[in-house]
């Protein structure tokens, strides 16, 4: 290969920093995890309406898409 080298060293630090992730993925304290907040104390004031107005916006016009779809076929098989 024309880069082995480079190569090689990407993968070792790829490896390194996948060991040190893996090894230590919460910090404890006496063999207990340390607090982790619940979805409800992460979240502010208005991001619960934020987050339904954005799935409004992307869920309803495919939704309705779709819809149109389906009525116009049926439309074509009930008419011819």
């Amino acid at each position: 290969m024309l880069f082995q080298d480079k190569y090689e060293r990407a993968r070792n630090l790829q490896k390194e920093n996948i060991s040190k992730k893996v090894s230590e993925p919460y910090e404890e304290y006496h063999g207990e995890k340390l607090y982790e907040p619940s979805l409800e104390e992460q979240l502010e004031k208005g991001d619960m309406f934020a987050l339904i107005v954005s799935a409004m916006i992307t869920i309803l016009p495919i939704a309705l898409l779709a819809l149109l779809v389906i009525v116009f076929i049926s439309w074509i098989f009930l008419i011819h």
